[in-house]
């Protein structure tokens, strides 16, 4: 994660912000009496609520890890899952 000065990004607000969005990766801004805070793109911010809001749900977690441990001929192809549209 890249570290800038309070004074840094102020001056160069624009551009972290529009890096912070392109690439996905957060930036953190630390003041002089070292206050800190960190940028996050609001894509990221959805994914952390929304990872948060699943972890929340009773059982969930568990359910998503035995998945994942299940092999790959356990499933069903894609071609054969009726998504309902």
């Amino acid at each position: 994660m890249k570290h800038l000065t309070a004074s840094t990004a102020r001056k160069n607000f624009d551009a972290v912000l529009g890096d912070v969005t392109r690439f996905r990766e957060p930036v953190a801004i630390v003041s002089d009496d070292n206050d800190a805070a960190v940028i996050i793109s609001m894509d990221e911010w959805n994914s952390i609520q929304e990872t948060l809001y699943l972890c929340s749900i009773p059982g969930m977690v568990e359910s998503i890890k035995a998945a994942a441990s299940e092999p790959l001929e356990y499933g069903v192809p894609a071609e054969e899952v009726d998504f309902g549209v």
